[in-house]
């Protein structure tokens, strides 16, 4: 039973019946007149009903009284964050706490207002105010430990639960919450008790199946994860769905059962020919069995029927980014980003298509940005230290990439860049020596072996240059660098005719790979 002071309080905001006794009485105590009364019990009997245009009319007559004054407004609040206009709703709502701060119900609404924009923080703040007033809330405290969990406060979300722990375990939703707090603390026995649990509840929602299968696949447990999914499969093939195939796709993929995944993906598909986000699951995986070609086109048919969809648009970029196809990766990429500016991974490839594309200003302005805000990132410090190699900011390059190193040792491209660096300052002992580290940590990095045989050629090493150079030719054989610098040390050991050759090799190389000479940054899988 719930008083008016308790209005909208779970995440998906289902309204829910309330009883007035109590709340009645307060108003009554409170000086407030019958004729009042009646216009707030009606504004939220209306709002209980889903009819909001004539609800929000009560409310606003319930304005011109201070005894109604603050629950009307928290009753508008309640309505704008039903219609999905949030900023308007957290205006009515901190409008109404600002007159009451104890009306509990407000301060969860407006929490779950601020989860709706995202403002994670603020919305922690609103649910611990209604928990400081009401220890006893089952919504405020659950509520507060979903916030928890998305903030990545593990420990802490388990914490807030443990009062309620007991109705949690009873529910899909909240052993999902529990999964999701457990298995990033590395806690198996806990998952397998939540596992345990499921299964004895009653048969859940098939979306509700795939969640927690994809977790337990996350978290270390694929076999559980492979049970769960085994039984989405029988419900999925006794009633065919688009939306619920497409997601057991999504879990097979994430699962790396690249079979099961294609499936159901393709199951989906032929249930919905217009879904975008199938075809860009098959592109998906078609990226992961290493036919990017394929992968292309299901992201051209996706980016078709969905132009303006940020996630198709970045994968699109991405794919087009490793094929080379930076005219069509750029623009792509651009847009994903004006549409998700806060996503981080499409900053980062956007400025790995600028490298590409010789934009290292706007390269080195994006990774600029990203770095202000993850200062200690070991990758976007090595992005940045490469950029500025690009840019022969030599001193700027050697900082950035030392600080990735310091940051993640046993990283190799920093360990690249940073050889190539000493390089072009002519410091050619530390180069090599960087670059047979690199070696040794890598051995199938065939640019590394092209640099130290073409140091070694400098300083006239000609047999140890020899070696290095025919390793680099058997890893990268389309490498010009290799096939002159090899030339030059056929020539010096008195072997004409195989110099002659290597250098005709190089020249035909030169021609045919002249206008695809193009640096990138590591890309995210």
């Amino acid at each position: 039973m719930r008083c008016l002071m308790e209005l909208a309080h779970s995440l998906g905001l289902l309204v829910r019946q309330r009883a007035f006794v109590f709340f009645v009485t307060f108003l009554i105590l409170s000086g407030v007149v019958a004729t009042q009364i009646d216009q707030i019990q009606d504004a939220a009997r209306l709002l209980d009903d889903g009819q909001l245009d004539q609800a929000e009319a009560k409310a606003r007559q319930a304005l011109n009284t201070p005894g109604t004054r603050a629950l009307a407004l928290s009753i508008l609040g309640t309505i704008r964050v039903q219609q999905r206009r949030y900023q308007e709703g957290e205006q009515f709502l901190n409008k109404a706490l600002a007159l009451n701060p104890n009306l509990v119900g407000a301060h969860i609404t407006l929490g779950e207002d601020y989860v709706f924009q995202n403002k994670l923080h603020e919305a922690r703040t609103s649910f611990q105010q209604a928990l400081r007033r009401d220890p006893t809330n089952f919504n405020a405290r659950y509520d507060l430990a979903k916030v928890e969990s998305s903030l990545l406060n593990f420990q802490e979300s388990l914490e807030v639960l443990n009062p309620i722990e007991a109705k949690v375990s009873n529910s899909y939703d909240g052993l999902l919450l529990l999964a999701a707090d457990y298995g990033p603390l590395g806690r198996k026995d806990e998952l397998r008790g939540i596992f345990e649990k499921w299964q004895q509840l009653p048969p859940p929602p098939e979306d509700a199946f795939l969640d927690f299968g994809t977790a337990l696949n996350n978290y270390g447990m694929p076999d559980e994860a492979k049970v769960i999914c085994q039984e989405a499969e029988k419900s999925i093939q006794a009633h065919p769905s688009s939306p619920l195939a497409l997601k057991l796709a999504r879990a097979y993929l994430s699962m790396g059962t690249l079979d099961g995944a294609e499936k159901y993906s393709q199951l989906a598909l032929s249930l919905n020919a217009d879904c975008s986000l199938c075809d860009l699951t098959l592109a998906e995986i078609s990226e992961e069995q290493g036919v990017s070609e394929k992968a292309l086109a299901y992201l051209v048919k996706a980016k078709k029927q969905d132009p303006d969809n940020p996630e198709i648009l970045f994968e699109f970029g991405k794919v087009c980014l490793r094929r080379d196809l930076i005219k069509d990766a750029v623009p792509a990429l651009e847009k994903a980003v004006a549409l998700q500016p806060k996503q981080d991974s499409y900053v980062y490839v956007l400025a790995s298509a600028h490298v590409s594309a010789g934009n290292l200003a706007r390269a080195a302005s994006l990774l600029s940005t990203l770095l202000q805000k993850h200062p200690d990132d070991a990758i976007l410090n090595y992005a940045m230290g490469a950029v500025f190699y690009l840019q022969a900011k030599f001193p700027e390059a050697e900082t950035s990439l030392k600080r990735s190193i310091a940051l993640k040792p046993d990283q190799v491209a920093a360990s690249h860049y940073l050889a190539l660096t000493y390089e072009a300052r002519g410091d050619d002992d530390q180069a090599a020596s960087l670059f047979r580290e690199v070696i040794k940590r890598q051995p199938d990095d065939g640019l590394a072996y092209v640099k130290l045989g073409t140091i070694l050629v400098r300083q006239r090493q000609y047999d140890e240059a020899r070696v290095d150079l025919e390793k680099a030719i058997s890893l990268v054989p389309d490498s010009v660098e290799a096939h002159y610098q090899l030339g030059i040390v056929l020539r010096r050991l008195g072997k004409p005719t195989e110099s002659q050759d290597q250098f005709a090799q190089s020249r035909k190389l030169q021609d045919e790979h002249h206008s695809r000479m193009r640096y990138q940054l590591l890309l995210p899988d």
